[in-house]
């Protein structure tokens, strides 16, 4: 009777565990393949750079409507869109190295302060500011680790959308 019930507490489970199908399997190669091809087309169109919030996909969208409609023709609705493309995007700041980040953005305060003529003191407040949103990263981060494996062969051709403009 034990036995029986501990059987069928495993198999409610292994049934439960079936059906909380990981977030990185909802996203498959050939939309992350689409979601690049879209935007280096778009980013090429536009001279826009790729950027990460909540509302960007919704943006490209529609930009795209109102030019080439890249994103149905790739098969996408605008909410598949919006999915693919927010795991992909986050899943790529995922991958990059925290260290380069810091980096970055260290290049950015410097450049921020010599384009603006900032003071030390204003300089310094600038980067206390940037730094504070850092936690916002971090949460983006989190929210693309189940998908940063899979992103990682793209690497090149999203750090080319991102941070080449």
């Amino acid at each position: 009777m034990i036995v029986s019930m501990i059987a069928r507490t495993a198999l409610v489970l292994v049934f439960a565990i079936s059906l909380a199908i990981p977030a990185a399997e909802a996203l498959e190669r050939r939309e992350i393949e689409a979601v690049v091809g879209v935007l280096e087309k778009l980013t090429s169109e536009t001279g826009n750079t790729v950027y990460y919030d909540e509302d960007a996909a919704e943006e490209w969208f529609k930009t795209d409507e109102e030019m080439s409609e890249l994103i149905p023709a790739a098969g996408f609705s605008r909410r598949s869109w919006k999915a693919a493309f927010d795991q992909t995007i986050t899943g790529f700041i995922a991958s990059v190295p925290e260290a380069e980040f810091d980096e970055m953005i260290e290049e950015f305060i410097d450049k921020v302060a010599e384009a603006g003529k900032l003071t030390p003191e204003q300089k310094r407040e600038a980067a206390i500011a940037l730094r504070a949103e850092m936690g916002r990263l971090d949460e983006v981060r989190e929210q693309g680790a189940p998908y940063r494996d899979l992103v990682v062969p793209y690497g090149p051709r999203l750090r080319k959308l991102v941070f080449s403009r």
